[in-house]
């Protein structure tokens, strides 16, 4: 069994970090004798060996915290990453970043080794976050990005998903467009997929995968094959209709207009094109792309900061999701 830290008994008995510390350093002058007699059980049940880094806890002493990312390639994480890095790094904390590569067992083994290491507390930019290992986490040490829980027990930042791709796609039907298709990773219940495709349907009254067109996220050639020839049958079967699309990030709008160049199809002339995600190379592309601008830096200040506190005043909090605005871009793609 993985070692449990001063977080899981905190969590367990249902009281704050600090009170737990104190009861490892001999401090019960505010400890009621219910509350001590309880963590004792506790403690005694589950086998829990206090180390240095709990007895720092109650002193402030710790200054290391751990992250866990979902895919370090992705343009949208290193934003995040780099705004907690500028967090830590004004406030004197150390940080120890893991990548998982989008694997699901990469993640959960990169966890336990961020649990083996004593940090103070967590950030997590999860794959699947709806995984069972988050159940062993403290909301009080604790903070999610990006993606979102089903059952939120953890404080999440997000971005305004729904509400930005809605408003994105109400200004392509301004433009005219008979037809409007949502381009994306497999949806597979990720709650960022999910909450954009949602803003789709809500925007166009689409039955639900009328208009989804999905991007193999890796796969056989074959998959990549079979995506090229759906997007080359929308278009020579449009017969006069204005079609556009919306892609659900920046990765897979590259794979859209490689398969649009393939079919020597061009925007916008040929069809519409918007997009989630803004980046610098966007901007070298004529006519400039319409997107969803969003403010991944920001989403990891916001992750770092909330943290830092957390873990100095060492409060029981109720979970919460945290939304960081976006803004829409409109250019000349539609």
């Amino acid at each position: 069994m993985e070692k449990l830290t001063i977080s899981d008994i905190a969590s367990l008995a249902n009281v704050s970090i600090a009170t737990v510390s104190n009861y490892l350093n001999g401090n019960y002058q505010k400890m009621s004798a219910k509350t001590r007699k309880h963590l004792a059980e506790i403690i005694s049940q589950t086998n829990y060996r206090p180390n240095g880094t709990a007895r720092n806890l109650a002193k402030n002493e710790n200054k290391t915290i751990g992250v866990s990312i979902a895919d370090i390639t992705n343009p949208f994480t290193s934003s995040i990453m780099s705004g907690i890095y500028e967090v830590c790094d004004q406030f004197g904390l150390k940080v120890l970043f893991t990548n998982a590569d989008n694997n699901p067992q990469n993640e959960i083994n990169n966890i336990l080794r961020l649990k083996s290491e004593n940090v103070a507390g967590f950030i997590i930019d999860p794959v699947n976050v709806n995984s069972s290992i988050f159940k062993s986490f403290s909301n009080n040490t604790t903070v999610i990005v990006d993606r979102q829980s089903q059952h939120p027990e953890i404080d999440t930042i997000v971005t305004d998903n729904s509400k930005s791709v809605y408003k994105m796609i109400q200004e392509m039907l301004k433009k005219g467009y008979d037809e409007l298709y949502f381009v994306s990773w497999p949806l597979d219940a990720v709650s960022t997929r999910i909450l954009r495709y949602q803003g789709f349907l809500d925007a166009t009254n689409y039955p639900v995968g009328t208009h989804l067109i999905t991007v193999p996220h890796l796969g056989e050639q074959k998959l990549y094959n079979d995506f090229n020839k759906q997007i080359n049958t929308i278009m020579k079967d449009r017969n006069g209709k204005k079609v556009g699309f919306f892609c659900m990030n920046a990765r897979v709008f590259i794979r859209l207009v490689k398969a649009m160049q393939l079919g020597g199809y061009n925007y916008p002339a040929d069809y519409g094109l918007a997009t989630y995600e803004e980046f610098d190379w966007m901007k070298l592309l004529r006519p400039s792309i319409s997107c969803i601008q969003q403010d991944s830096k920001k989403i990891g200040i916001e992750a770092a900061t909330l943290l830092k506190d957390k873990l100095e005043k060492q409060i029981i909090r109720t979970a919460e999701i945290k939304v960081v605005p976006t803004k829409l871009i409109i250019n000349g793609s539609f």
